[in-house]
């Protein structure tokens, strides 16, 4: 999974990528599939997952589209990993 963080995660970012994933400062371009921030977070995401309007357009893209914006505040870190690996907050049911 590819996940954008907030800079002052470090110690977070370092758990993420021993778990296998590509971790990143948001920022940085390259397309994510979550963003972690933090309450005093103030960095715009509308940037995060900048696709063309064509290319964003196409069905094949524009089905498996999407950022999972995840703030971290209050949270622990097996609380976030359980976030990334369900891709939801909470179950559905």
């Amino acid at each position: 999974m590819n996940i954008a963080i907030q800079k002052n995660l470090d110690s977070l970012k370092s758990i993420l990528e021993s778990k296998g994933h590509n971790v990143f400062y948001i920022g940085v371009s390259q397309n994510a599939d979550a963003v972690l921030y933090s309450e005093t977070d103030t960095h715009p995401y509308n940037n995060v997952n900048n696709l063309s309007s064509v290319t964003a357009s196409t069905p094949e893209v524009s089905a498996a589209y999407g950022v999972l914006l995840v703030n971290v505040s209050n949270k622990s870190e097996e609380e976030v990993l359980r976030i990334l690996d369900n891709r939801v907050y909470s179950p559905l049911f």
